[in-house]
């Protein structure tokens, strides 16, 4: 008997929805489809324009090539320097001031009991 119900039923479904005027299954269809569509495009506009999105991310990997061009440039700086520097001659005295001087000014070391003050120049602004 319930079966048979279920059945009955089923049948008025399809039924009832095959009697269904024409316009309002394209109706339903059209705005279905219109808010995937929107929804896509919404989407996609976040995709690339977003805090993270593609143009975001270009931009980062610029910005890290860039930096990594001139860590290598200051490495190579440093690396040039502190040759020279091993390159002067430890046992002379009148090369000691020298060293020191170009250590400090270069390489922007200082020794434990020395306190050091940057002075900013102030920006125009």
């Amino acid at each position: 008997m319930i079966l048979w119900i279920m059945i009955r039923f089923n049948e008025n479904k399809i039924i009832h929805y095959a009697n269904k005027p024409r316009y309002k299954r394209v109706g339903l269809y059209l705005s279905i489809s219109l808010i995937m569509v929107t929804l896509n495009f919404s989407a996609l506009f976040h995709l690339i324009n977003s805090e993270n999105g593609i143009l975001k991310l270009r931009e980062i990997n610029h910005q890290i090539k860039k930096n990594s061009y001139d860590l290598n440039l200051i490495k190579k700086t440093n690396i040039a320097l502190e040759d020279k520097i091993l390159r002067f001659s430890y046992q002379s005295t009148d090369n000691l001031d020298l060293i020191d001087e170009v250590i400090r000014e270069n390489l922007g070391y200082s020794s434990l009991s020395e306190k050091v003050f940057i002075l900013k120049k102030p920006s125009n602004n």
